[in-house]
């Protein structure tokens, strides 16, 4: 497992950026994905970013369980959640009806390249949605009042399920991060477990718990330069013998996007001892997880 490690890191570090400048601008790049009810949705176009506010296509709010209609002549987007309720927004106007209720935007929705795009965050919590948007991996997470995160999940019987749930979940910090993260990612999985993974974005690896339905941050090390850490691991650790990553101590799987897009790979060392490479189509972002033979 250890060259294993090793190797990676190496490949990571391949396709990192020189200096700060070009690792921003490489996350810049990176799409957002969503992830509704726990599940990440599949997108034509994805979300983007305008002022600080997160603008999605009126499309993806079907994911949500909401229905909508568009009157190009007016520019009046119309929603209406399952309960009923509307919310009505012209394109360019700062002011939406929610039923009577005139309610103040700070953004407006936008018509771009043909597409409506709405801020994400105003007409999700309008309707009774909560948003949490985590900046690590550039993901915004939807859920409703009713969703709960179902625990039974992560067992050992499905391992392909269980690590997606991983995934699925914001990653929470209660430590300052490491201030640059890159654009693609990795996750590391102990074998036969997954309520712990290793995030590998190409510049840092965040070490992370699942517990009681949160994914908590452990702590973070730049890949080249171990020196740089946050969180709970020490400067200059020792991974074979720090016992945070006692579960790694014998082996591991990795989950890698292909960074030519549209594919995944996954690397595990078979009963032998012998690498095994296995590639995947990506539809959706969860698909990086795939099921490994037993």
């Amino acid at each position: 497992m250890r060259k294993l490690v090793i190797m990676l890191a190496l490949v990571s570090f391949s396709f990192m950026g020189n200096t700060q400048s070009h690792a921003a601008a490489e996350y810049n790049k990176r799409p957002v994905e969503i992830n509704v009810n726990g599940k990440f949705i599949s997108m034509d176009v994805h979300p983007t970013m305008d002022n600080n506010r997160l603008f999605i296509p009126i499309r993806s709010l079907a994911s949500l369980g909401i229905h909508y209609s568009w009157n190009p002549s007016s520019k009046v987007v119309t929603l209406q959640n399952k309960n009923g309720e509307y919310l009505k927004i012209t394109v360019g106007s700062r002011v939406a009806y929610k039923g009577s209720q005139k309610i103040q935007m700070d953004q407006t929705a936008k018509n771009q390249d043909g597409r409506v795009l709405v801020p994400i965050r105003f007409v999700s919590e309008a309707l009774g949605y909560h948003v949490d948007y985590e900046t690590l991996r550039k993901m915004v997470f939807v859920n409703s009042d009713s969703y709960k995160f179902d625990m039974q999940q992560m067992t050992q019987e499905n391992l392909q399920a269980a690590r997606k749930a991983a995934i699925s979940l914001p990653i929470k910090f209660d430590f300052k991060p490491l201030d640059f993260s890159g654009v693609y990612h990795e996750y590391s999985f102990p074998v036969g477990r997954a309520d712990v993974y290793m995030l590998l974005d190409g510049r840092n690896t965040t070490l992370v718990e699942i517990k009681d339905g949160i994914a908590k941050a452990i702590g973070q090390f730049a890949d080249d330069d171990r020196s740089k850490t946050s969180g709970n691991i020490p400067p200059h650790f020792i991974f074979d013998t720090d016992p945070l990553f006692e579960a790694y101590h014998i082996s591991n799987v990795l989950f890698m996007e292909n960074r030519y897009g549209g594919s995944a790979i996954a690397i595990y060392n078979d009963e032998n001892g012998r690498r095994v490479e296995l590639n995947t189509k990506v539809k959706v972002y969860s698909d990086i997880i795939q099921k490994l033979p037993k």
